[in-house]
């Protein structure tokens, strides 16, 4: 982890998952200005105003760092946030986000301007930055953990969409299945090929061994098959839409002990439309870095402060 001081200024990023809260402050270098610091998400928020939480938050790490200038905090969440990047939209594991207002408040509390992202777009941006792909005209990527999450760069820039929730990919329907999704709708195809689905085959017919060794088991258990075949549909219909430059394959499912990589590729292969885009899949393996959120969050913060491939500014 790079650890700098060699500037006064830097942003906030905060990456808010359903299992944990970090914290860092991000040099315009991509360097972080101290270690990042980690909280219980679900401790965190379970009482009181997120808004005023946050706000003390904040205000703690500031005062933390008397000698810099704070200039700008941004907030990824597990969940939709509107176009204006200032409201997040629906956040089934934070319900207490949900339909709230989260930039206006900050900003009126610290006079910085605050962005408020999908955490997946914040884990793109970071990948963007480690791998020099900015220039790059096309790329997809997949997330896969608890649920599937999907960020897309076309010409420089995110795609947000209409409304700003462009990418749901996990929540494309699957013909005649019934389960209902949390966020609503049923049949949603993350309820098959992310990690809520992954513990329900170990719990029906892997109990016996340890979490963390299920795909060591991949090969004798049809259902790892069929959950993999799940995860591969899923991801080459958006291949096959969008025709990618490159293909970001990342998350906490991905990046588990023997994990059948190759094994997806190849599905995705074999579900892609010949010759193009099959014959020129470029995939990439995402980061791993358990900070990538916060770091995403820094860069995509300065990109917008020095207006670098970003054209929908709000500064």
């Amino acid at each position: 982890m790079n650890i700098s001081t060699d500037t006064k200024e830097y942003v906030i990023g905060i990456d808010i998952g359903g299992t944990n809260f970090r914290i860092g402050g991000i040099l315009q270098n991509g360097s972080l200005i101290t270690e990042p610091i980690k909280y219980s998400s679900r401790s965190m928020f379970r009482l009181g105003s997120p808004v005023e939480i946050l706000i003390q938050v904040i205000t703690d790490f500031v005062c933390s760092f008397p000698d810099y200038h704070m200039k700008g905090i941004c907030i990824g969440f597990p969940g939709t946030v509107d176009h204006a990047k200032e409201t997040v939209i629906s956040c089934p594991n934070l319900l207490s986000f949900t339909d709230l207002n989260i930039a206006a408040p900050l900003e009126e509390r610290f006079k910085v301007p605050v962005i408020a992202e999908h955490d997946v777009i914040l884990l793109l941006s970071y990948d963007i930055r480690q791998k020099h792909l900015e220039d790059a005209d096309c790329i997809v990527s997949f997330y896969v953990g608890t649920g599937l999450g999907n960020g897309i760069y076309i010409h420089g820039r995110f795609l947000d969409g209409k409304n700003g929730v462009a990418g749901e990919l996990g929540h494309i329907p699957v013909y005649s299945k019934e389960e209902t999704c949390p966020c609503g709708n049923k049949g949603c195809i993350e309820l098959f090929c992310a990690g809520k689905a992954l513990e329900r085959i170990h719990d029906t017919y892997l109990s016996n061994i340890p979490f963390a060794d299920i795909f060591s088991h991949y090969e004798q258990t049809p259902k790892l098959h069929e959950y993999l075949d799940f995860m591969a549909m899923a991801l080459s219909t958006e291949i096959n839409i969008l025709d990618p430059v490159h293909i970001i394959l990342a998350g906490g499912v991905i990046h588990m002990k023997d994990f059948p990589y190759q094994e997806l590729c190849q599905k995705i292969y074999d579900y892609a439309r010949k010759p193009y885009p099959a014959n020129s899949l470029d995939f990439m393996k995402g980061s791993n870095n358990p900070f990538a959120g916060i770091l995403g969050a820094g860069i995509y913060m300065w990109n917008k402060l020095n207006h670098k491939h970003f054209k929908e500014d709000k500064l």
